[in-house]
């Protein structure tokens, strides 16, 4: 049976990468992100893998923009099989003393309250699905404190134990928040170009180094983890937090699915 995946955080990047790996191996497609112009781009890319998508452009923490979203998956494909939430930002890059309290709640609002909103909202679809999955992308900065990232640490560590207290709570779902690694995508770039202040000098360094050294990874390379993860997860690692790397998950990318 095809697998109807709502994917936020769509049109470019990691994101992007996941939808048209998702689109290769036939799933049916539910797009997010907060630009319309850059959803069907995607959207277009997919259908000329041959996949089906349809996108809804909106902020994952508003309330209304999650419940039409998932009313959109169930609408055009019956049903809703598994999420990745993978909406998020980095900033603000500054330390606790010097940071904006409301950058610092925007960053929470996205990248904690909307993958619960998400969840939320689809989980009488993901209970009635073999298993349901929900896919969290976290970070490495979810168990590393990182001078300057406050908020992106500590909203990566709550999301974290969003996937574990999911997992306890619905047995029948498939939880998994998932560190990609290093990836080159925009959020590395607004690191270069706004973390030299906040960040300790070393840090903010090796960083710039992984850019000009080629050292970091393609989109592509995590996405088709993430991809299979959503797709193919079993039961039984449900609460972990795994990297993209793990063996046992490079082994199931090459597992036939169900």
């Amino acid at each position: 049976m095809t697998s109807s995946i709502l994917l936020t955080g769509a049109s470019r990047g990691l994101g992007r990468a996941i939808a048209l790996e998702l689109a290769r191996a036939g799933a049916h497609l539910t797009l997010n992100a907060r630009s319309a112009q850059a959803l069907a781009q995607v959207k277009a890319e997919v259908e000329s893998l041959g996949g089906q998508a349809v996108v809804l452009a909106g902020d994952v923490s508003q309330p209304d923009v999650v419940e039409r979203l998932v009313a959109a998956a169930v609408l055009a494909f019956g049903r809703v099989d598994a999420v990745i939430n993978n909406a998020a930002v980095l900033e603000p890059l500054a330390r606790i003393a010097d940071s904006d309290p409301v950058a610092w709640q925007r960053n929470l609002a996205i990248n904690v309250l909307g993958p619960y909103l998400m969840i939320q909202a689809a989980l009488p679809y993901l209970r009635k699905a073999q298993p349901g999955r929900v896919i969290n992308v976290s970070s490495g900065a979810a168990v590393r404190a990182m001078v300057g990232w406050s908020a992106y640490c500590s909203s990566k560590a709550a999301l974290n134990m969003l996937t574990q207290v999911l997992a306890r709570e619905e047995p029948g779902i498939v939880a998994l928040a998932v560190r990609p690694g290093v990836v080159d995508t925009a959020m590395q770039a607004v690191l270069r170009r706004a973390g030299r202040e906040a960040m300790e000098s070393q840090v903010y360094q090796r960083f710039i180094d992984y850019h000009r050294q080629g050292q970091l990874l393609p989109a592509e390379v995590p996405a088709r983890a993430l991809a299979a993860l959503a797709l193919k997860a079993p039961l039984r690692w449900s609460g972990r937090f795994i990297s993209w790397d793990d063996p046992e998950v490079q082994a199931l990318i090459e597992t036939p699915a169900a």
